[in-house]
């Protein structure tokens, strides 16, 4: 890429009459733009690619380049016999890890059947513990009546509580099971939803990468799809992009449309080096809505970096490759250095070293 410079001049050459001399200039003022030139191409706004999630085969590719899906809608569907067998699996599981958790399971009434039988033998147990240590009390028993009236108790009481704990550690487990048989179900219905690829959102398909029947890898490129708007996408060298700036005027001119300028802007400067293309990344987005775009077709652009309305200019032919200028002066040849500005192919802005009626010579 190259910087130019577009500008409105009309220039006098000067020739000696008579014998012929070396053509000579004076500069002039004129306006002058400073552009940046970068090669481009179209996008829609918003474009991504979708990616496999899973390998499988491509068994229906319901939508078409071009058509307009909105979210959720499938783009295209690989083989899923295997995973549904998975989720269906999954599914019949946590439905009876469900009825086994229930608070009226088999499994917690047998339990529970269980404890409400060893509390009445506390109950029992309790009454003749009672009714020993009266008797105790009246000497009609000895104590080792008492003693074991007492170990009974302790023993219903103990029974009693440990079938507590079993309850509460079942359900525990049984809650435990039914989370995990949750997860496994969601993670099944997951995992097949993964072969159904879908839009996340409104969009245009621009590509499909793939049709049906052909073998996808995880991770493998299946389409494009972008917002309906396109873009123009720049590449600007090393040299020029410090130049850029947001906002600046870019003037466009599609390959399928030689002759004609679209009017855009510069919208997003990517802060890092497109090591690929060996260049860095702008967007630029038109100004006025455009009609009949295809997405990737190529361009070329002008960034508008810098505008002049009065510039001293010289013909880029009197300007040595140090920056020096042959400058006619009554009879004598001098050779004056000079300050440049923007310097394009044929003109040259002149900041400092000349004036008006310096008299120059085209010598390179």
């Amino acid at each position: 890429m190259k910087r130019i410079a577009i500008l409105t001049l009309l220039t006098a050459f000067v020739v000696s009459c008579g014998k012929k001399e070396a053509e000579t200039t004076t500069p002039k003022y004129a306006p002058v733009t400073e552009a940046v030139f970068a090669p481009g191409h179209l996008e829609a706004t918003g474009q991504f690619t979708l990616t496999a999630l899973n390998d499988g085969y491509i068994t229906d590719v319901p939508v078409e380049e071009g058509d307009t899906v909105t979210t959720g809608q499938l783009i295209l569907q690989q083989d899923n016999a295997t995973a549904a067998i998975t989720q269906d699996a999954a599914s019949e599981n946590l439905q009876i890890t469900a009825q086994q958790a229930a608070s009226n399971s088999a499994i917690l009434q047998q339990l529970k059947a269980q404890l409400s039988s060893a509390n009445q033998k506390v109950q029992n147990y309790k009454e003749q513990l009672d009714r020993m240590q009266r008797l105790y009390a009246s000497r009609s028993v000895a104590k080792v009546d008492l003693d074991n009236a007492q170990l009974a108790y302790d023993n219903a009481l103990n029974d009693a509580t440990g079938i507590k704990k079993n309850i509460e550690n079942t359900r525990l487990t049984l809650q435990q099971s039914l989370i995990d048989s949750k997860s496994q179900q969601r993670t099944a219905a997951v995992n097949n939803a993964y072969y159904s690829i879908k839009s996340p959102g409104n969009y245009t398909v621009y590509s499909l990468l793939k049709r049906k029947g052909d073998l996808v890898k995880k991770g493998e490129a299946v389409a494009v799809l972008g917002n309906a708007s396109l873009m123009v996408v720049l590449d600007i060298d090393e040299a020029s992009i410090a130049k850029v700036r947001l906002g600046q005027v870019v003037l466009v001119e599609l390959n399928t449309e030689k002759g004609r300028t679209h009017t855009a802007s510069v919208s997003k400067i990517y802060p890092a080096f497109n090591q690929e293309a060996q260049s860095y990344t702008i967007e630029a987005a038109f100004t006025k809505p455009q009609a009949g775009l295809i997405n990737g077709t190529l361009l070329q652009a002008n960034i508008i970096v810098d505008k002049k309305e009065k510039a001293l200019l010289i013909p880029r032919s009197s300007l040595s490759p140090d920056g020096k200028v042959l400058v006619k002066r009554e009879k004598e040849m001098d050779t004056v250095q000079v300050k440049t500005g923007i310097i394009a192919t044929d003109w040259v802005e002149v900041l400092d070293g000349l004036s008006l009626q310096d008299e120059i010579i085209k010598t390179y």
